[in-house]
């Protein structure tokens, strides 16, 4: 069996050889007609995609101005073209100087570059088109001699003259400065400045005409006005400042000596010319890192503490504290540097002195006067503007005040005399609780919520229907004549109007009925708002009104405490609710003494 493929396999390779053979064979006999006829549809092909190819795309490798265009849509191009031409600036330099005076793109100065007309010119014309392979190399053929068309605006090219020059083109030319680099100076080349015309520099940028590709620049002739310190004279400047501080700054740090490294020394170096010469000054920000950890610790003492003793107003005693002692950044810098300039033979580290700190010890009476003391320095030990008033409404009957006179933007607690308004409404029978207001609410529910949850458009609606002129007088009817709501500012009051107010409502001299009496007070008592006063009165009920507003934190509150009621009010400028709490609950500690 294996014996009979075999011979099978034989067989067909003897077919097949005579087969190949006999085609190598042909090929050689009709190669000539092979090429032919091959060349030709090849060729045929050629002219035919260049007949065909489109007559609104660039030939392929067209390139314009740098910018490589191959095969692009022509309306494409022009779009690219006009938006980099958009983009382009044209440095501007004046006489010899070699940084650009400014850079400005086009259309800063009223120049528009137009790439349409050129665009439309690049053909791919019929006659190359029948010559074959010309879709290879047209483009070197039809992007030739094309340039931009230029569009000006005089006025704008006025308007970024004046605003860049004025009324002259003076260049005020670049004194030589010098560099710190590690332990050595690099000197920044001086720049000479010039004057010229402004007519020129109208002229010479009114026919500017810049190309992608060109390497532009507008040079702008003027009449030359050297630098006060030139390369030369920066170098031996530096030069002075290497040999006298090259190996570093030994500096005396509380009778020890320091080398200050010459790198870092020289870091802190800022130059400039001062009357017509290079100097320099040590910049106390950079400085201040390397001394505040390097010499300050060795110099420093701590301050102690003077401890003063009060009573109410009265200093009692004084323990005064050592002072310190430490760095003084400035004067070590001034040091060195006459050091280093040579008008003193040593650089010091240089120490003020720390004044000790102030604690106090308060004490106080817990009549009007301590009270009084209690608010003033409370608040003037805390962040913040205060204005305080109490009025106590049974047992001693105290009053105490720390800038109760003091106006204050009311915020929310306006709504207090709005409120009384309102009630006053209802008493005369003008008003009814049934009276719609806004949102579908009627009058009982606006005014619960305008004092129990601060509703601002309740409160809104019944101050436009009160009238804000009414307010005023009302309020000022009952001696809280400092309160305005009228007037070109936002709505005032103070601390001790906000009290007078509360006081008399609390004790029915206000309102004829206790019924209306009863209904702020009961709204106030539900007031969502309790992390002021009622957060530092624990144990007591506190009937209040906040206001809060940008940096306006203020509580106004009648407290219902077990040694008595009396009201409180509480306004700040830039204090916090929990400082408010804590004040509210020192002046109830003081009164229960």
């Amino acid at each position: 069996m294996i014996y009979r493929i075999r011979q099978q396999l034989r067989d067909m390779r003897h077919r097949v050889k005579p087969s190949i053979k006999g085609i190598h064979r042909r090929l050689r006999i009709h190669w000539r007609k092979i090429l032919l006829f091959g060349g030709s549809g090849l060729l045929a092909l050629i002219l035919l995609g260049q007949l065909l190819y489109p007559a609104n795309r660039l030939a392929p490798f067209t390139t314009i101005d740098g910018v490589s265009f191959s095969g692009w849509q022509k309306t494409d191009a022009i779009k690219q073209l006009d938006s980099r031409y958009k983009n382009e600036i044209i440095p501007i330099y004046f006489g010899k100087a070699v940084k650009a005076y400014r850079s400005p793109k086009l259309d800063e100065i009223g120049l528009t570059a137009k790439n349409e007309a050129r665009i439309s010119k690049i053909d791919y014309p019929w006659y190359l088109r029948i010559v074959p392979t010309s879709i290879l190399w047209a483009h070197f053929i039809t992007e030739r001699g094309t340039v931009p068309t230029y569009a000006r605006n005089d006025a704008v090219l006025s308007a970024y003259i004046t605003k860049e020059l004025g009324n002259s083109c003076d260049v005020k030319p670049q004194d030589a400065s010098l560099k710190a680099s590690g332990e050595k100076f690099d000197v920044v080349p001086a720049h000479s400045g010039g004057t010229c015309e402004v007519s020129t520099v109208k002229q010479m940028l009114s026919v500017t005409k810049p190309q992608l590709e060109v390497a532009y620049r507008v040079t702008i002739p003027v009449k030359e006005v050297l630098p006060t310190v030139n390369d030369k004279v920066a170098r031996q400047f530096g030069d002075s400042l290497q040999t006298k501080a090259g190996t570093g700054v030994v500096l005396s740090v509380n009778g020890a000596n320091q080398t200050v490294p010459t790198g870092e020394l020289f870091s802190w170096m800022d130059f400039s010319t001062v009357d017509g010469q290079i100097d320099y000054v040590f910049n106390a920000d950079r400085a201040s890192a390397y001394l505040t950890k390097e010499v300050a610790p060795k110099v420093a003492i701590n301050a102690g503490t003077t401890t003063v003793s009060t009573y109410n107003f009265t200093e009692t005693s004084r323990v005064n504290g050592s002072n310190g002692r430490n760095l003084d950044i400035g004067a070590t810098l001034g040091s060195l540097k006459s050091y280093i300039d040579g008008s003193s033979d040593k650089a010091t580290a240089v120490t003020t002195v720390v004044s000790p700190q102030i604690t106090y010890k308060r004490s106080y009476s817990s009549d009007d006067v301590g009270i009084s003391a209690l608010m003033q320095q409370y608040s003037e030990s805390h962040p913040g503007v205060y204005g305080v008033s109490m009025i106590e409404l049974s047992g001693q009957n105290r009053r105490a005040s720390y800038n109760g006179d003091k106006l204050f933007t009311t915020a929310s607690t306006y709504k207090l005399f709005v409120a009384y308004s309102t009630l006053k409404r209802v008493e005369d029978g003008s008003w009814n609780w049934t009276d719609p207001i806004t949102g579908g609410r009627d009058l009982s529910t606006c005014f619960d919520d305008m004092i129990v949850k601060s509703d601002n458009a309740c409160a809104s609606a019944l101050l436009t229907k009160v009238g804000q002129k009414n307010v005023t007088n009302e309020a000022h009817a009952i001696g809280c004549t400092s309160t305005t709501f009228v007037g070109v500012d936002e709505i005032k009051t103070t601390p001790a109007d906000l009290a007078l107010l509360l006081a008399q409502l609390q004790m029915g001299q206000i309102l004829s009925q206790q019924s209306s009496r009863d209904t702020l007070i009961s709204a106030m008592k539900r007031n969502i708002y309790r992390r002021g006063i009622p957060a530092g009165i624990g144990g007591s009920v506190v009937a209040d009104k906040v206001g809060f507003l940008y940096g306006l934190l203020h509580d106004a509150s009648i407290v219902y405490s077990p040694t008595g009621t009396y009201v409180l009010v509480i306004m700040t400028d830039g204090s916090s609710w929990s400082t408010i709490a804590d004040f509210a609950s020192q002046i109830e500690a003081l009164r229960t003494q």
